[in-house]
């Protein structure tokens, strides 16, 4: 991830730092965080604050590759397909696309990461980010992967988390060193911020203010500072129509998943809305700059003189 600017840096700690004090607070005047009200304001906060960072993304790639494959029906036809694909995982395989999802997670969040100087480091505090929660949460994260895939051997993921948690909290603390070490002292306090609200709050309240007040921002603001266009015209135009089609994703799924409270409902929709975008997010950039690669026409063979 490029250079984050000052200003940017210092809004998005401060708010993370509020946010999670608030909380803790919450947590300690006997707020039930780990409520239905609280775990559907936290998915509500997702849908809203944390989708419009991936709304530029077409405009971004049309940017950044050019020639056929870049026109809007190809990048469309990339973009929804891989989409679809998430979505039929989820149908068929729930528990799969649970694990895809954590992986390309896991990948995606190592971005925030960029200075460490290692990329294990990197991808070790993003681990640890989402393994946190089995720290104290063990319960609520069985609970939120139950909710996800509305099958009870999901909690053979929350298993995993629990067993490589003790190696990625170790390799997210060094990884924070380095941050701090190398200058980066405000990215390493927010990591260090996120990596307690994880581990102290429940996960969806702990997973909320990590993506919507650290990590969501600074992709949204990466994005607006590599489009030559003004910034009301972007939301006008871009991030506010594409958060709207977003958001009637996440209301199909709210009515398709069935479950057995609105809550858990809410989760499904919300998680799984994140994962089907997550991975266009991710992977349509590269499919794009595959098709667009130059390809070696064979060599013409000689008339016989």
């Amino acid at each position: 991830m490029p250079p984050t600017t000052r200003s940017g840096m210092d809004l998005s700690l401060t708010a993370l730092i509020l946010g999670f004090l608030g909380c803790s607070l919450a947590t300690v005047a006997g707020v039930p965080l780990s409520g239905s009200i609280a775990t559907s304001i936290g998915c509500l906060m997702l849908l809203v604050f944390g989708l419009p960072h991936g709304t530029l993304d077409l405009h971004r790639i049309r940017d950044q590759a050019r020639g056929p494959v870049t026109g809007l029906i190809v990048l469309l036809t990339v973009y929804l397909g891989l989409a679809a694909a998430m979505y039929g995982v989820w149908r068929f395989a729930p528990v799969l696309a649970l694990v895809i999802f954590i992986l390309v997670a896991v990948v995606h969040f190592s971005e925030d990461w960029t200075g460490s100087g290692s990329s294990m480091l990197e991808k070790g505090l993003a681990l640890g980010l989402l393994a946190g929660p089995a720290v104290l949460h063990r319960a609520e994260l069985d609970g939120l992967f139950i909710a996800l895939t509305g099958r009870t051997d999901a909690v053979g993921v929350t298993d995993a988390l629990t067993l490589v948690m003790p190696v990625a909290l170790i390799f997210g603390v060094v990884a924070l060193a380095a941050l701090w070490k190398s200058g980066l002292r405000q990215r390493a306090a927010a990591g260090a911020v996120a990596l307690a609200g994880m581990i102290v709050l429940p996960p969806v309240v702990g997973f909320a203010l990590y993506f919507c007040l650290f990590h969501s921002p600074h992709h949204l603001g990466e994005s607006l500072r590599a489009l030559a266009q003004t910034r009301r015209h972007v939301w006008i135009r871009i991030i506010l129509p594409m958060t709207a089609a977003a958001g009637a994703i996440a209301a199909g799924l709210y009515g398709l998943e069935l479950r057995a409270d609105a809550a858990s409902r809410l989760v499904a929709a919300s998680f799984m809305t994140l994962s089907i975008l997550t991975m266009p997010h991710m992977l349509a950039p590269l499919v794009i700059a595959w098709l667009a690669r130059p390809r070696l026409r064979p060599a013409t063979a000689r008339a016989p003189a």
